[in-house]
């Protein structure tokens, strides 16, 4: 022992003198046998309801309302630099595209693509033409507002189903010019038209729509009378502008067998 420097006697000193203070420290700080805790109680949820799969709902739609606002707050005034304002389309731009899109979600529709336009817009040669190329749309035809609407969603992506929509009207335009057989023996068909407008009606149809000229007309005032061995039977027909008159229907009755 007595060949130990004092450097090494001062290390060993301190670093037992080190350890006693943390051992006193230790024990000052721990409680008394017998003494109470203070406990405090937990910080309380920010929401009072239990985290069920609703409240996990909740939460997130609540984020994604939080996201755009932020979105809105911070990233719109960029994009003024970039806005540009809205033209009239030309007349050469006869065709309206449609693009389905949910906000950047993935969904099975946001492929899809509708082409709508007019067949009096297009560039056709004359009225033969347009009448085949009328009959060559078929069902895609509308009678009524002369439009043609052609849709695809055959494709994964939607600039695809876009081409094949504009390849199949060029394919339809160059079968409508070709004249070797130009179908005008052919009368247009008008019943799908008429059934997607059943359809959309919000009533049934009633005598109003019925035509005017099928109806029977009343009989003459000086009409000889019917002997009394036919029936009669009374029938309610629309008159002009919405009207009803009652008309008397006679009929024959049939001979007995």
């Amino acid at each position: 022992m007595n060949n130990i420097t004092s450097s090494s006697r001062r290390l060993l000193s301190t670093t037992a003198k080190n350890a006693a203070k943390q051992a006193r420290t230790a024990s000052a700080s721990a409680p008394a046998a017998g003494t109470s805790i203070d406990i405090k109680p937990a910080p309380e949820q920010p929401f009072d309801f239990p985290l069920t799969r609703d409240t996990i709902l909740k939460l997130e739609t609540r984020r994604t309302y939080l996201h755009y606002l932020r979105l809105e707050h911070f990233q719109f005034k960029e994009l003024q630099s970039v806005r540009t304002q809205f033209r009239k389309p030309s007349p050469s731009q006869v065709i309206k595209v449609r693009h389905q899109h949910y906000q950047g979600e993935q969904h099975p529709a946001d492929r899809k693509v509708t082409v709508q336009f007019k067949v009096q817009d297009l560039p056709l040669s004359s009225d033969s033409v347009r009448h085949k190329f009328k009959l060559l749309a078929g069902p895609r035809w509308n009678a009524i507002t002369d439009e043609v609407k052609i849709s695809c969603e055959l494709y994964p992506t939607d600039l695809m189903n876009e081409k094949w929509c504009s390849d199949t009207i060029d394919r339809l335009i160059e079968a409508a010019e070709d004249q070797t057989d130009p179908m005008s023996d052919i009368q247009l068909d008008t019943r799908p038209t008429l059934a997607r407008l059943r359809k959309t009606r919000k009533k049934h149809l009633t005598l109003r729509d019925f035509p005017q000229e099928w109806l029977q007309s009343k009989p003459a005032a000086g009409a000889t009378q019917v002997p009394q061995s036919k029936e009669k039977t009374e029938a309610s027909v629309a008159g002009a502008g919405g009207r009803q008159g009652a008309a008397t229907v006679e009929q024959e009755s049939a001979p007995p067998s």
